[in-house]
């Protein structure tokens, strides 16, 4: 596995993302606007899921909060990676990266169960609790 890291961090996007002066801020703000995207659209979504905002209906809310979570999810995957690939090795050995991934992993197996049954406020409650950790551990990996 350490193979693998080494190679992003020695190939030519990880290199650009060292050396490029504007790449790797422009980068670093596309990642936060797809979180935000993520994150606002889930937050929204689970509070009326958890009996916010009832005159509302859920699947109209659905029907446009749905595709601004998964868009907001692929640029921030999109970006993410690239800003892996600066410093790999070591973000993989750290273990708040390790939860933020299972956090997100737990995430997007939430998101899948949902969109296969009905919402429910436990649903919401753990789409919440792993989304908002993984915020905050992507937020104090940048001082770690």
């Amino acid at each position: 596995m350490e193979y693998l890291f080494t190679g992003l961090e020695q190939s030519a996007l990880g290199d650009a993302m060292r050396s490029w002066r504007w790449l790797y801020p422009i980068i670093n703000t596309a990642h936060i606007a797809g979180i935000a995207l993520l994150f606002g659209a889930i937050v929204s979504l689970d509070l009326r899921y958890l009996g916010f905002w009832k005159s509302v209906g859920a699947d109209g809310l659905a029907r446009v909060l749905v595709p601004v979570a998964v868009s907001g999810f692929v640029l921030a995957l999109l970006a993410g990676g690239m800003l892996f690939t600066t410093d790999a090795s070591k973000y993989a050995a750290m273990p708040l990266f390790q939860i933020k991934m299972a956090l997100i992993g737990l995430g997007v197996l939430n998101a899948a169960y949902l969109a296969r049954k009905r919402a429910t406020a436990w649903v919401a409650l753990i789409s919440l609790a792993t989304w908002t950790g993984a915020l905050i551990c992507g937020r104090f990996i940048g001082y770690l």
